[in-house]
C-alpha cells in the first residue's frame, strides 16, 4: 500500500472510532504557421513541401510546419500525397493523404499505404512511432506517385495486411477519441506524442491512478447525495470527469488488458475502452482503493462538515500519490504522462482549495488543517479565488 494511503486509512480510522471531527522551415515568425501532424503512429523524416515554397522533414512526433496549404508529403521522390486542408484534430492519416474518409480503413490503397509506412520504420516496431530509414528514401529517387500494387518495388514488405489495418484502425481510433474530449489542448498534444518506454513500475500508477482519480469521482457523487454541496457536484462533473479520461487515454495508448498491470488484485474490471457513465460506481480493481473508498463514504456521510473534510483527504492523498509519479514518469522520460499527472495535480491543488473554503464557509476556521496536519498544505498554489487551476 501506498504510504499516502496508509496514513489516510489511519487517520480515518482515529476519526471512525472518536466520531469527531526539427523542421526545414525558414526563421520566419511562426505564429501564423500551420502545425500538423502526419501519423499512422508517428511518422518522423518524412519530406514535407509547401505552397509557400517552405519544406522540412517531420520531427519524431509527425509535425510539420506550413505557411500556407496545400502541403505534399514525399519519401524522397515518392509523393504519398497531399492536403488543401488539415483536420480539426491537426492529424494527417493515410486515409486523408489519399482522399478517402478515415472511417474507410477496408480501402485497398490504405492498407498498402499503411504496410509500407510500417515496413520504413527503422526498428520495426510500429508502437514507438515510425522512423523512415535513410536508406529508404534515398532508394526512391524517381519521382512517381504512390501506387498500391508497386509497394514491394518501394521497400521490403515486412508487415502484413491485418496487423497494418489494426495498428491503423487503432492509431485512428484514438485520435478521434482524443480530439472528441474537452481536454486541454495542451494535454492533448502531450498525448499526440510518440510513446515511451515504460518499466512496470509506471505501468501501475496508470492502474492505481486509474482507480484513485474514478474514487474521487464516485466518493464525491456519493457524498452529495447526504450532503448536497455544490463542491462535490462541480468537482465531480468538471474536475475528476476530466481527470478519469485522462489516464483512461493514457491507458488506451499504453495498455493492451488488465493482464499487463501486476497491482490488479480484484477481478479486474477492464474499463479501457468503457465510458465513464457505464463504470459501476464504488467498485474498483485494486484492494486499497476499494477499502478507502468504503471507509471514506462511512465517514463524509455522518455529517455536512465530514463529508467536506473527507474531500480534503482525497485531494492531498492524490497529491502526495501524484508527486511520487510524476518523479517516477519523469525519470523514464515519459513525457506524455508527466503532462497528463500534472495535469491531474493541478486539479487537485484547485480541489483542496475548494473543500477548505467550503469549511471555512461553514464556520470552521482551520479549513482543512482541521482533520490534521498531513492534510495542512498553506504552501499548495492557489490564487485569489482559491481556483488557480480552472473550473471546477
Amino acid at each position: 500500500m501506498r504510504k499516502s494511503t496508509l496514513l489516510l486509512s489511519a487517520l480515518i480510522a482515529g476519526l471512525l472510532l472518536n466520531g469527531c471531527g526539427e523542421s526545414g522551415t525558414s526563421s520566419e515568425d511562426t505564429s501564423a504557421l500551420l502545425e500538423g501532424q502526419l501519423v499512422d503512429s508517428y511518422v518522423e523524416n518524412a519530406d514535407y513541401y509547401c505552397a509557400d515554397g517552405s519544406f522540412g522533414t517531420t520531427d519524431i512526433n509527425g509535425y510539420f510546419l506550413c505557411q500556407t496549404l496545400p502541403v505534399e508529403f514525399k519519401l524522397g521522390g515518392l509523393k504519398l500525397g497531399e492536403i488543401n486542408t488539415l483536420s480539426t484534430d491537426k492529424k494527417v492519416f493515410p486515409q486523408d493523404l489519399l482522399g478517402v474518409a478515415r472511417t474507410n480503413l477496408n480501402d485497398t490503397n490504405v492498407i498498402a499505404m499503411a504496410r509500407f509506412l510500417q515496413s520504413c520504420d527503422d526498428d520495426n516496431n510500429s508502437e514507438n512511432g515510425l522512423k523512415i530509414r535513410a536508406e529508404v528514401k534515398t532508394a526512391l529517387q524517381s519521382e512517381i506517385d504512390f501506387n498500391a500494387d508497386d509497394i514491394e518495388s518501394y521497400v521490403e514488405i515486412t508487415v502484413d495486411e491485418v496487423t497494418a489495418a489494426e495498428h491503423l484502425a487503432e492509431s485512428t481510433d484514438f485520435a478521434n477519441t482524443l480530439d472528441e474530449t474537452t481536454l486541454p489542448q495542451t494535454v492533448k498534444t502531450a498525448l499526440s506524442a510518440v510513446d515511451s518506454n515504460l518499466s512496470q513500475e509506471l505501468k501501475n500508477t496508470l492502474a492505481y491512478m486509474g482507480n484513485e482519480e474514478r474514487l474521487a469521482y464516485d466518493v464525491y457523487n456519493k457524498l452529495y447525495e447526504t450532503s448536497p454541496l455544490m463542491q462535490f457536484t462541480n468537482i465531480a462533473k468538471n474536475g475528476e470527469y476530466q481527470h478519469i479520461t485522462a489516464v483512461q487515454l493514457l491507458i488506451q495508448k499504453y495498455i493492451s488488458s488488465d493482464a499487463d498491470f501486476t497491482n490488479v488484485d480484484l477481478d479486474p474490471l477492464e474499463y479501457k475502452n468503457t465510458a465513464i457513465e457505464d463504470m459501476t460506481a464504488g467498485v474498483y480493481d485494486i484492494g486499497d482503493i476499494q477499502d478507502l473508498y468504503n471507509t471514506l463514504v462511512a465517514v463524509g456521510q455522518e455529517s455536512d462538515q465530514k463529508a467536506l473534510e473527507v474531500g480534503c483527504m482525497v485531494e492531498v492523498t492524490d497529491i502526495n500519490d501524484l508527486d511520487r509519479d510524476i518523479i517516477l514518469a519523469q525519470e523514464e522520460n515519459a513525457t506524455d504522462i508527466t503532462a497528463v499527472f500534472n495535469f491531474l495535480r493541478d486539479g487537485s491543488y484547485s480541489h483542496y482549495w475548494a473543500f477548505d473554503k467550503g469549511l471555512k464557509n461553514m464556520g470552521i476556521t482551520d479549513g482543512c488543517c482541521v482533520v490534521g496536519t498531513e492534510y495542512c498544505h498553506p504552501q499548495y498554489p492557489q490564487n485569489e479565488n482559491g481556483n488557480k487551476y480552472g473550473q471546477l
